[in-house]
């Protein structure tokens, strides 16, 4: 038990410091497609989207595909944010199990869709404060995601994606690659604990004219989840980096209460030092959510500071 305390501590600390040590990056803004930045599911939102050691559910697609091998029936789980300005966001995962033994299965597949849009936007045609008319603009990337889990300890994952943009009447497209790794430290102990390793976005550049792309935001992650408290506490640590970002520390946790048989609830909480230098209250997260048999309904909020506030909803059916 010390040992393991004393991985939590050493990781929970690199967590946090990682920002400090970061170089400038001098990458900054040369990344296109950023909204596969934008996570998933509001369950992992309101935990600052750090859910790749957890990743436990159908929104695994995203966040760590290994994850999938944990699932041992069918989901399927949508979910939408409402940004600032208009802009909404879409998520829709469909993950199936096979060959499932107890607590994990041999093979997953899940299929997702993942849409970013604004409309009315004011087109103008020089330098004038009279619109012309307005247009849409469009992001969106269609996956499909596989892991293989050849023991209760391990499995692996990949999502491969083809990503479509459209601005007005310009469009583009790109491929793209995410592997994940997932190692169960002690699966069977009173509070077992999970590495994770994912790789996202490796693929073709992006962009709406020939010779003027820029490439996809690929990042590394690394995390550790624990069950701090037995069938009642999740805690995921960890460190990402996109080529176009600082590294950043990210710590997410939930909390289950079950009131029935059949009806459990959740408080969740969240921070992430992405944007820690933007001004006004940003990186925390919070939300909830209750799962009534089959079906969980959750819900997150997360403040961008000065640019407003965003709420996940989400809604996840098992069979």
């Amino acid at each position: 038990m010390m040992r393991i305390s004393a991985t939590v501590l050493t990781f929970l600390l690199l967590t946090i410091a990682a920002p400090s040590y970061a170089v400038i990056n001098t990458q900054a803004g040369t990344a296109g497609a950023q909204f596969l930045k934008f996570g998933a599911g509001a369950r992992a939102g309101a935990m600052a989207d750090s859910f790749s050691a957890i990743a436990d559910d159908a929104h695994a697609a995203y966040y760590n595909p290994a994850g999938l091998s944990q699932l041992t029936g069918s989901q399927i789980a949508g979910a939408h944010t409402a940004y600032f300005q208009g802009v909404s966001y879409e998520v829709l995962d469909f993950a199936v199990p096979f060959a499932r033994q107890e607590q994990f299965s041999r093979h997953a597949l899940a299929f997702g869709i993942y849409h970013l849009s604004v409309n009315d936007i004011e087109r103008r045609t020089g330098d004038s404060t009279d619109p012309v008319g307005t247009f849409g603009a469009s992001d969106g990337a269609y996956a499909l995601s596989y892991a293989y889990g050849p023991s209760r300890r391990l499995s692996f994952g990949a999502t491969g994606k083809y990503i479509v943009q459209n601005l007005d009447s310009y469009s583009g497209t790109a491929f793209a690659l995410d592997l994940g790794a997932l190692y169960h430290l002690n699966p069977e102990g009173e509070r077992p604990m999970t590495l994770a390793a994912v790789l996202r976005n490796a693929g073709t550049d992006t962009g709406y004219v020939s010779g003027a792309k820029d490439p996809l935001p690929v990042s590394l992650t690394v995390g550790l989840g624990l069950q701090a408290v037995p069938k009642r506490v999740k805690l995921n640590f960890e460190v990402t980096k996109y080529r176009d970002t600082d590294i950043f520390g990210a710590l997410g946790g939930e909390y289950r209460h079950p009131f029935s048989d059949a009806t459990t609830g959740a408080m969740r909480f969240g921070y992430s030092s992405q944007r820690k230098d933007t001004p006004g209250l940003n990186g925390i997260s919070l939300g909830g959510g209750v799962s009534f048999h089959r079906a969980s309904f959750d819900v997150a909020w997360v403040p961008f500071g000065g640019l407003g506030d965003t709420f996940r909803y989400s809604l996840l059916v098992k069979f």
